[in-house]
């Protein structure tokens, strides 16, 4: 028990003798504020300090070392130390801040039915890491061959673990309407007591099918009367998209003093205060003129044939309106298209422009409403035949005519349903340079209509020149 008792007081007194050494020989540093600090990227990192004492009292001239950067992420250590006594304080910066992700286009994007979804695109940046757009993980569930609202998702995180998702609706829709065809022309003709099928068409919807069935007609055609017929075909699908297309039945006497088929060359605005060029100024036709020709022949009902219809006319195989008659026009000249397809436009009547191919201007209206090329040769449209006036053609080879033939039909997309002489001018080696490039029609300068049995590479034309009169076009086109 003694001994027990001194051990104690053994004990006592050294932890007494520790204590005052440590207050008598020691620094004490307490640091101000937590141990561990977290602070946000980018944010002020306020120092704040630590308390020292010696003997009880304060001590202002102590050390601090600090790495802290807050511009990067990271642990750092901040030492606070006198003499050799350290304390230590850890500053963790942090990027809290999560990516941002834009997306392009519209955020309600809508898809046609049965069409591939092209991805309008997205950016995704961070305060920290910069551009992150190739880490962003999308999904796409989208079925574009049924109708409804899709989500497609875009995520992405950050080297911190900070992470964004963001979503566009994409909605699959079918706002196409159907489609209807004709196995004939469109606008048709019947000759005065002869009926023709007018169920000659088929719908087809890009959603449901074949809808031919649920075609209606509207309208009546009186084959014994002459007059032109205005004829509705309506189809509607499954998801209320309407299709309607008119169709004219024009209802004539068959013709019986040919087709003619007018030539023009080229157009000035009288309206804009042009006047007729002074070369070969009897070619130049007034845009005023040009509106009164077009207004007659679709107010009196005239019928325009196509060139099928033409060939077929011509071999007896088919009957024409009475009232028929084809519009063309020579060289593609720039007045054709800035003057007068408006204009044919304007009156929905057709047109046949033969081109010199290697001009490029027409070029800019392939595809134009109620227009057609055809072609007039691409290089032989000139008259450099030594010691003569005649067109090129007249003193070129065969193969020469053909390859120009050839080249010019190719520019023109193939189409090889007539051609049109440079100045009028043909030999043997023209007309055979036609049919070996399989051009079915070739017409003239020579003045008459197109009837039945005529030569299909020797066919006249109706000049349209500068001058003639509303009665004189009567004339000619009746």
């Amino acid at each position: 028990m003694k001994n027990r008792l001194i051990a104690l007081i053994t004990i006592i007194i050294g932890f007494l003798l520790y204590i005052g050494y440590v207050f008598l020989f020691n620094y004490h540093i307490k640091l101000n504020g937590d141990k561990n600090i977290i602070i946000d990227l980018d944010s002020d990192y306020k120092e704040l300090g630590a308390s020292i004492t010696y003997r009880g009292k304060a001590i202002n001239n102590y050390k601090i070392v600090s790495n802290v950067d807050t511009h990067k992420v990271g642990k750092y250590k901040v030492k606070y130390s006198v003499n050799d006594f350290v304390k230590t304080r850890t500053v963790i910066v942090k990027d809290k801040v999560e990516p941002n992700i834009t997306l392009e286009g519209d955020e309600d994007y809508v898809l046609e039915y049965d069409t591939d979804y092209v991805e309008p695109g997205y950016i995704a940046n961070d305060n920290y890491d910069g551009d992150l757009t190739k880490k962003v993980k999308t999904v796409n569930n989208i079925n574009k061959k049924k109708l409804g609202e899709y989500i497609v998702t875009y995520d992405v995180s950050d080297s911190s673990k900070n992470k964004k998702h963001k979503s566009r609706k994409v909605k699959v829709v079918d706002s196409e309407a159907p489609k209807i065809s004709f196995t004939n022309n469109k606008n048709r003709y019947s000759i005065v007591g002869e009926k023709i099928d007018l169920n000659d068409f088929s719908a087809v919807d890009n959603y449901d099918g074949d809808v031919t069935d649920k075609v209606n007609i509207e309208g009546n055609v009186d084959f014994d009367n002459e007059g032109i017929y205005k004829i509705n075909y309506v189809v509607t699908d499954s998801n209320g998209n309407e299709s309607k297309i008119e169709r004219s039945i024009n209802v004539q006497e068959s013709n019986r003093s040919g087709i003619p088929v007018l030539m023009y060359h080229w157009f000035y605005d009288d309206t804009k205060g042009e006047t007729a060029g002074t070369v070969n100024s009897h070619n130049y036709i007034a845009k005023t003129e040009l509106e009164k020709q077009l207004d007659y022949v679709t107010s009196e009902g005239f019928y325009f044939p196509t060139w099928d219809e033409l060939i077929k006319y011509i071999d007896g195989e088919i009957d024409l309106p009475s009232k028929s008659v084809i519009f063309t026009d020579d060289d593609c000249d720039e007045s054709m298209f800035d003057v007068a397809l408006p204009v044919f436009q304007k009156y929905k009547v057709p047109v046949t422009s033969f081109c010199i191919t290697r001009k490029d201007y027409w070029l800019n209206y392939v595809g134009e409403e109620y227009l057609d090329f055809e072609s007039h040769t691409d290089d032989l449209h000139t008259r450099r035949c030594k010691g003569s006036w005649d067109g090129a053609v007249m003193c070129s080879t065969y193969d020469e005519i053909y390859d120009d033939l050839k080249k010019s039909v190719e520019k023109v997309g193939g189409n090889t349903w007539s051609f049109a002489y440079p100045f009028g001018h043909y030999n043997d080696n023209t007309i055979k340079a036609l049919q070996e490039n399989d051009i079915k029609l070739a017409f003239t300068i020579n003045s008459g209509r197109v009837k039945r049995g005529a030569n299909k590479y020797k066919l006249p034309r109706v000049r349209i020149s500068k001058g003639t009169s509303i009665s004189q076009y009567q004339k000619l086109v009746n």
